[in-house]
């Protein structure tokens, strides 16, 4: 129960930056996505632009504090 309690507090912390710095988190997501293209090959480049796509959309909504 401790371990789970420790995560949803690094979660918690993770939201807050994330809100504080969205630009930061946007660039990251898009690193990540071409990283992840390159060692792919380009085979999953429908499925790593959906889900950056996704990404955003969370980072785009109002959420509660």
């Amino acid at each position: 129960m401790a371990l789970f309690g420790q995560l949803k507090g690094l979660l918690g912390t993770a939201k807050k930056c994330a809100a504080d710095h969205p630009d930061q988190v946007k660039s990251s997501l898009a690193k990540g996505e071409d990283a992840v293209d390159k060692q792919t090959g380009g085979t999953h480049h429908t499925q790593i632009v959906k889900a950056g796509d996704k990404a955003e959309q969370y980072l785009n909504k109002p959420h509660r504090p």
